[in-house]
């Protein structure tokens, strides 16, 4: 897969940020002060849902005020030792070299240092991180960044944030917002993408920015061209609220019944809900041998799912739901757990609505082709059909003849011929066929040679 375009396409200024003026107001007036020396509130805590901008805006007010930046992440331990190694130190020193090794000296420019996710310190491995993070606010030197989802998560482990910190609220993009940031990558990308296709992935995201350009990266990919007809895979969007905090518990369980019962009331079919929990254990499991046990589990669930079609025993479900819920989650041996900000759509499910358009296309040939060359429709699509491919390719006179015969449309030709259906080809085959079957194939034929064909077969050469 390309570059990410949530990255690719990051604002570089916060000019260039939309939505949320008053939080991106207070963080420059916030900036402005460390002009002229360190102000009272060294430090700003944005919070808001995931998706609103927060690390965005943080990593372009650097840009814009020459700062370095130093950043700690979920992926990072957040223990005292490590907060002080990374943070502590670097916002005492001066400046730092491109390999991350801080250095001390006077001309060394401002470092913003910013903690993402800080809401997410959890029991022995985290332990001591709020009071790192607090100490280090404390006696900071340079310009700090606390980035929460939950902002009450933070202050009740480390409630000295509230009066040490400036609070900044990232509210959710209105859809006005987030169709500009669409429409203007799609613009620098080199893509079509009709209004009405913008406004579905924006009302569909419900302000989350990062969610909104994730869904546009994923129906454009290897594509120049969107239409509305494309948009059907967002539909599942408006359960995902749902599914999203279903999947955070049952990862996040710690006993079998648990697991099982957070996702009691999903609306999916046993066969829907394993794709997502296929997608999301990659995200989840970072520990080789954890993540190998939960696709162990999950395929013995895909197990009983098969026997419960073969068989139609559905009492087998129960099995197979035990599995794919406390069979993945109890995967995990008691090992520290960051989980994702958004939960994927099933890349399966994405592929296969992609590609309906071309399957239906498929049927409707092969059915027609069934009763000319004796052979089900099943058969043809998997054997026959690529030879046709390339033959009707070849010799128009037999493509001519076997669309007069099987009596096939611009659609069929067009699948055989593998061009656009409102191509020259297409047409010109079209009037071949037609002609073919009033009777009056000499003209067509004529046609045929005058562009040089080489070949020509009719159906009894089969």
């Amino acid at each position: 897969m390309s570059e990410e375009w949530t990255e690719k396409h990051r604002p570089k200024s916060l000019s260039q940020v939309m939505g949320n003026e008053n939080a991106i107001r207070i963080m420059k007036r916030w900036a402005d002060l460390w002009k002229s020396g360190t102000p009272r509130k060294k430090a700003l805590t944005l919070k808001g849902a995931p998706g609103t901008g927060k690390t965005s805006s943080a990593i372009a007010l650097a840009n814009d005020y020459g700062w370095d930046v130093i950043e700690m992440n979920a992926s990072d331990h957040r223990n005292a030792a490590s907060i002080m190694r990374v943070a502590g130190i670097g916002s005492i020193s001066q400046t730092f070299s491109e390999g991350g090794e801080f250095l001390t000296t006077a001309e060394g420019r401002r470092k913003l240092i910013i903690l993402d996710e800080a809401d997410n310190l959890f029991g022995r491995e985290d332990y001591g991180g709020a009071k790192a993070i607090v100490e280090t606010i404390r006696h900071t030197s340079q310009p700090i960044i606390l980035i929460v989802n939950d902002y009450y998560a933070l202050t009740r482990k480390a409630s000295a944030v509230k009066t040490l910190a400036e609070k900044v609220k990232f509210r959710s993009l209105n859809d006005r917002a987030v169709i500009a940031v669409l429409a203007d990558i799609c613009a620098k990308e080199g893509v079509e993408v009709g209004d009405t296709v913008l406004g579905m992935i924006a009302r569909n995201a419900a302000g989350d920015m990062r969610g909104a350009i994730n869904d546009l990266q994923m129906m454009v990919e290897g594509r120049t061209r969107i239409d509305e007809k494309d948009a059907d895979v967002l539909s599942e969007r408006n359960q995902e609220m749902e599914l999203e905090t279903a999947l955070n518990l049952m990862f996040g369980a710690r006993s079998a019944k648990e697991a099982r019962n957070a996702t009691l009331d999903i609306d999916k079919t046993p066969e829907e809900f394993i794709l997502w929990v296929e997608e999301s254990i990659p995200k989840e499991f970072i520990i080789p041998a954890e993540m190998a046990a939960a696709f162990d589990a999950l395929s013995r669930s895909d197990i009983f799912l098969k026997r419960t079609k073969v068989l139609r025993h559905y009492g087998l479900w129960s099995y197979a739901k035990e599995m794919m819920t406390a069979g993945v989650s109890l995967a995990r041996q008691g090992t520290r757990r960051s989980p994702p900000s958004r939960y994927g759509f099933p890349s399966y499910l994405i592929v296969m609505s992609r590609s309906r358009s071309i399957r239906k296309s498929r049927a409707e040939l092969c059915s027609k082709l069934s009763p000319l060359l004796h052979a089900s429709a099943r058969s043809i699509g998997s054997s026959f059909l690529p030879f046709l491919s390339k033959m009707a390719k070849r010799d128009p006179s037999l493509l001519a003849d076997l669309g007069a015969e099987a009596g096939l449309d611009e659609g069929d030709v067009a699948f055989l011929l593998g061009v656009d259906p409102g191509s020259d080809e297409v047409s010109d085959a079209m009037d071949l066929i037609r002609l073919t079957r009033s009777g009056d194939a000499q003209a067509g034929e004529e046609g045929i040679a005058k562009r040089g064909t080489r070949h020509k077969r009719s159906l009894s050469d089969f």
